[in-house]
């Protein structure tokens, strides 16, 4: 298995991945031993061929993953003025925490390694942070080294510790911010596909925090392609005529609910706006979509079409979620889009894919579910 074809697998088992690792360029050299990723100003995987060619085909994926994790948590930019042996080892803990066993190169620096040598339990899944404050807080280390690329601890029983030493790019606060507004839209869409691997969601929410994807975009992609039957490329399933190429994957019409906050904090300008976006969604969709509007309970719903933005609101009380999901229950509507403050209660999960739009310091009413913050 080449490279090429490490992408290819990424594609159709893991596509989250696989959507990253695909806008990646892969350079062979025989100036590294093993593997290193460079960001900036392009997304480029440097590998030796022939160390990469002596792996077996898992650990090959294995090792694209931890490259690829790297650059997906912005490690290489979150050093700061840490001490970069350390920090690559946190670093290194931390990605290892979110792969699979059997991913894991044999002399790789794991959670399971550290805590041998420091002979005490450490919490799993944290961050790169949490772990280099642990390092540095220990002195079962003696020594630090730094060979080439790689960063090794000498412990005092003399045994070493290498990892990869992390990348150490130059680049501005705009080259930055760029890159992680790129990556932030590509987390956005998987999101909404429910793509992103378990264990990954909270360290992405965590990075990217900062970054907002603009609501009308994530709206339009919530909606696009699940109305009418469209045909698009998906690397879920290869091509029943070409081998190893990508299939097709069509979206069969659809229904959608969407529930309008009339609590009150909501006002009459966010919900037209919000109704005209709709409209122009609604245009190269054929998504039926039904409109409610609730506090406590839900209004007989409406195609949008017949919705009126400037009637007189007849609701305006406390706010319960759980009759929206109720209602999407009984018309077995599979699309539920709720436009609220969050304050109400909401019930433990849902049998529907949700899009929470909240307004301006909402909080979060539920678990389950997307959200976007709506700004005029």
């Amino acid at each position: 298995m080449n490279i090429q074809d490490v992408v290819m697998k990424l594609l159709l088992e893991h596509p989250f991945y696989g959507y990253v690792a695909s806008s990646v360029s892969m350079v062979e050299t025989n100036k590294i031993p093993t593997i290193k990723m460079a960001s900036l100003p392009d997304l480029i995987i440097y590998y030796n061929p022939i160390w990469f060619h002596n792996l077996s085909n898992t650990l090959k994926i294995g090792t694209v993953l931890h490259e690829l994790l790297h650059v997906i948590l912005m490690h290489q930019y979150r050093r700061g003025n840490r001490e970069i042996i350390l920090w690559s080892i946190a670093c290194d803990m931390a990605v290892s925490e979110m792969l699979s066993v059997k991913y894991i190169l044999p002399d790789a620096i794991t959670l399971d390694l550290i805590e041998r040598k420091l002979k005490r339990t450490i919490h799993k899944n944290q961050n790169a942070e949490y772990y280099y404050t642990l390092l540095v807080d220990v002195d079962n280390f003696i020594s630090f080294i730094t060979v080439e690329t790689d960063s090794i601890l000498i412990s005092e029983d003399g045994k070493q510790i290498k990892g990869q030493k992390i990348s150490e790019e130059m680049a501005s606060l705009t080259e930055i911010n760029a890159l992680k507004n790129n990556l932030a839209q590509t987390f956005s869409d998987a999101k909404t596909e429910g793509e992103v691997p378990e264990g990954l969601e909270e360290r992405i929410d965590e990075v990217y925090k900062d970054i907002r994807i603009n609501w009308r975009v994530i709206l339009k992609r919530f909606l696009t392609g699940r109305g009418r039957i469209i045909t698009r490329k998906s690397y879920k399933r290869q091509s029943r005529r070409y081998e190893e190429l990508p299939g097709t994957k069509r979206s069969v019409g659809v229904n959608a609910l969407i529930a309008i906050d009339e609590s009150g904090s909501i006002s009459d300008a966010q919900v037209k706006e919000f109704y005209h976006e709709l409209i122009e969604i609604n245009k190269i969709t054929g998504t039926t979509m039904l409109v409610t509007r609730f506090d406590t309970q839900c209004s007989q719903p409406v195609p949008l079409s017949t919705f009126i933005i400037d009637q007189k609101r007849s609701k305006r009380g406390g706010t319960d979620f759980k009759p929206i999901f109720q209602l999407a229950d009984e018309r077995k509507i599979p699309l539920v889009i709720i436009f609220t403050d969050g304050d109400g209660e909401a019930p433990i999960n849902a049998n529907q894919n949700t899009l929470w739009v909240l307004s301006k310091n909402s909080r979060k009413p539920a678990t389950f579910g997307y959200y976007i913050n709506f700004e005029e």
